[in-house]
């Protein structure tokens, strides 16, 4: 049914007496809103431009130390703390991208070095002033600074060396052996820092203890200590102390061992000579090494032979190296042993023979002795002695034990002594040989 025309013009009208219904359409309403907070945003700048302070915070401290303290060898050793805050004005829309790297803050350090003594660190307190870094005409100001003192601990400068002591201690198991000074990665160590501080170091060591025995080789990283003249340890973090070498490795090689006997080369000994009357001293050691290895020595021979011939009442002892052989250690650290003939009962007397025979000519040759008789030494038990006599005596000239057996020569002599099996010559004996061609001598004979 057709509104009439009275009531749209009604409606009109009432239109017109509610503005706010135009609100009612989406896209004014949007305008409307965008236009609010622009006018909202630019009020807000407008108001920050003269804004409150902004804090940058943690901004390190650079302390800047005089060129008397510098050459003085005074450092700072700790800080009461290594950065600040710093509250700075201006524009927000600049003071908020300000950071710590933008700033500086500086204390200057200038202290008296009369205050050191060498036996304790000094403090001394300092302003702290801040600044801009990098541009400086950047629209903010650098206001204050919290805290604004710093304090700090000095002393002069100092480095020492201390050889490491060995304070390991271990024990290896039966039938095996560890070497009594491990292998370390590093002899030497290098303390600094404060004076007062290194001089409170008196020695470095490895302090440590294996709780079991040992049965082959260990590797340790072991952590050096520092003690002072009392054997208090000193905790080098509290000191301000640096090491050269905080930790030094330690090998501890940890070989098989087993014990020797040694044995004597004697040469020319008398059969009838007593076996117990030949002592070594040491009878044994112990060595070490690789199980394999050491499994192939029951004993050890002297290196050094002993001829009988140089044996005498007056000279019954002979020192005499022990050998090492390779890949073996003499854990019993002794490197002679001392071989004793016991002559009691024994003498010494001399003979003259003319018993003297030439033998092993070479065939086409001729020898004749020049020597006629000699005079032996012999020992021998005191019975023995008493029945010989200078027939007793044979001595024998060997031309096999001669290179080029011609012309004049001294050959060595054998010497034998008949019926008197405790009885020996002494001594180095020579006889003097010509040795000629049996033709020469035959055309030298007169008609």
């Amino acid at each position: 049914m057709m509104r009439s025309k009275k009531a749209q013009n009604g409606e009109q009208a009432e239109r017109k007496l509610h503005p706010l219904r135009a609100f009612e359409n989406n896209t004014l309403l949007l305008i409307f809103s965008f236009l609010c907070a622009a006018v909202i945003w630019f009020s807000m700048m407008a108001g920050s431009v003269e804004g409150r302070a902004t804090i940058v915070s943690n901004v390190p401290i650079k302390v800047e130390i005089s060129e008397a303290a510098q050459e003085a060898g005074i450092r700072i050793f700790s800080m009461s703390h290594t950065s600040t805050d710093v509250s700075i004005t201006g524009s927000s829309l600049i003071t908020s991208k300000v950071t710590a790297e933008d700033l500086g803050v500086t204390a200057t350090f200038d202290p008296a070095t009369s205050m050191l003594t060498g036996n304790s660190m000094q403090q001394a307190t300092m302003t702290l002033r801040a600044y801009k870094k990098g541009n400086t005409l950047a629209e903010y100001e650098v206001e204050s600074v919290s805290p604004s003192e710093v304090t700090v601990a000095y002393d002069k400068y100092k480095e020492t060396q201390l050889t490491i002591e060995n304070d390991i201690q271990y024990t290896a198991a039966e039938n095996y052996y560890a070497a009594s000074a491990p292998t370390l990665s590093t002899d030497i160590i290098t303390i600094s820092g404060p004076e007062s501080s290194v001089n409170k170091v008196a020695r470095a060591a490895l302090v440590y203890t294996f709780s079991d025995e040992l049965t082959q080789s260990k590797s340790i990283s072991c952590k050096v200590t520092l003690l002072d003249v009392n054997g208090d340890v000193i905790d080098p973090t509290a000191q301000y102390l640096t090491l050269s070498d905080d930790t030094v490795d330690v090998s501890i090689p940890v070989t098989s061992r087993q014990t020797v006997s040694l044995e004597a080369d004697i040469r020319n000994i008398p059969e009838s000579f007593a076996k117990n009357r030949i002592t070594i001293n040491p009878e044994t050691i112990e060595i070490a090494g690789d199980g394999e290895t050491i499994s192939k020595y029951k004993t050890l021979t002297l290196a050094t032979p002993i001829n009988f011939f140089d044996v005498t009442p007056d000279n019954n002892t002979f020192t005499v190296a022990i050998p090492v052989p390779s890949g073996v250690t003499n854990i019993s650290r002794v490197e002679t042993a001392t071989v004793t003939f016991n002559l009691n009962g024994y003498g010494q007397s001399q003979f003259t023979t003319d018993n003297i025979s030439v033998i092993n000519v070479p065939e086409g040759k001729e020898a004749g002795l020049s020597t006629k008789s000699m005079t032996v030494k012999v020992v021998g038990t005191e019975a023995q002695l008493s029945r010989l006599n200078g027939e007793s005596i044979f001595c024998t000239v060997d031309l096999s034990s001669v290179t080029d057996p011609s012309g004049s020569i001294e050959v060595p002599v054998t010497i034998s002594i008949n019926n008197a099996d405790s009885c020996w010559a002494t001594g180095v004996y020579t006889a003097h040989v010509t040795v000629t061609d049996k033709a020469a001598a035959a055309d030298a004979e007169p008609e």
